[in-house]
């Protein structure tokens, strides 16, 4: 199903169910800006999206090419008898050629979801969203562990505020990597980790169709397209285990391991985990105020990122 311009017409449209070709579409004006992203690409990825009920919305030329994409996966909670329901927003590119389109994208998207959670909003996204007047949500981090650093600059270097701090890193890279391996062989001693089966039903189970899924003791991880994203909680686990998880991505050349971070307290915690606490920006559309009442519950009880657009 899809709300779309007249036939013929350029507009923009939503896929509440979009095929496999609609999704390998979309996913080429993904390309345009993150190349790297085709190694996580796969027929049994957007099976997994159909599975968890993604939407698609786009900005379509006249000729049928999709010029600006955005995805959609909904989410839920309880909360006092009532289900407190919104989106998590992912993806959201458009094409170099078609300036401004990605706004006008998100100017619909408003239109069509009341409540929509973007989490790691680039920089030049939040200024769209707080022209829009999107709600910021500080508080959230990402706990970063490089595993190779010289391909973690590679596809996110962009990301580092300052030339000269990019330039040392790279510099640096060799040696990091070669001290980092010697210290995660020592620390993981007796702290074995391999692939994880999820035995119940979930999204975990549909996400071992087409992720790398492993696991040491407790804590759990997904390698999704190259970067390793926990999937337990920040006060699960040990460093050790952390580290054994760290030593099994090496082994699978993983860019660098990540958990989310939603309170000072687990911020405080990554950090004697071995983890770098970066800023993690939230903005919400929030046009009933249900995710005004839903992230202090998140924070509350604690969130992961399978519970995310970022392990899909």
């Amino acid at each position: 199903m899809s709300t779309s311009a007249p036939e013929g017409r350029a507009g923009i449209r939503r896929f509440v169910s979009p095929t496999l070709e609609e999704l390998a579409q979309a996913a080429e004006v993904c390309y345009t800006r993150w190349s790297y992203m085709r190694d996580l690409d796969s027929p049994a990825r957007f099976r997994a999206f159909q599975q968890f009920g993604v939407e698609l919305c786009a900005m379509v030329d006249r000729g049928g090419c999709m010029q600006s994409v955005g995805y959609l996966i909904p989410a839920s909670m309880e909360m006092a008898g009532e289900t407190l329901r919104w989106h998590y927003m992912f993806h959201v590119a458009a094409r170099p050629s078609t300036a401004g389109a990605g706004a006008m994208l998100v100017k619909q998207v408003m239109q069509w979801y009341p409540a929509i959670f973007g989490m790691g909003i680039t920089p030049d996204a939040e200024r769209l969203y707080e022209a829009f007047h999107w709600q910021l949500y500080d508080g959230f981090w990402r706990g970063v562990h490089p595993v190779n650093l010289g391909r973690m600059l590679r596809d996110y270097g962009d990301r580092v505020p300052h030339a000269w701090q990019r330039h040392l890193l790279r510099a640096s890279a060799g040696i990091y990597n070669c001290a980092a391996w010697m210290f995660e062989t020592v620390l993981s001693l007796g702290a074995p980790c391999g692939p994880w089966r999820p035995g119940e039903d979930g999204k975990a189970r549909v996400l071992a169709g087409y992720l790398g899924l492993l696991a040491s003791g407790p804590v759990r991880v997904a390698d999704v397209g190259g970067v390793g994203r926990i999937l337990s909680l920040p006060d699960v686990g040990s460093l050790r285990q952390h580290a054994a998880i760290w030593h099994a991505l090496r082994q699978r050349n993983t860019k660098f391991c990540e958990l989310l971070l939603f309170s000072e307290a687990a911020r405080k915690r990554s950090i004697w985990l071995g983890y770098v606490p970066l800023r993690l920006p939230v903005w919400c559309w929030d046009k009933h105020g249900v995710l005004a009442r839903a992230i202090p519950a998140l924070r509350q009880r604690g969130i992961s990122f399978l519970e995310t657009d970022k392990v899909v």
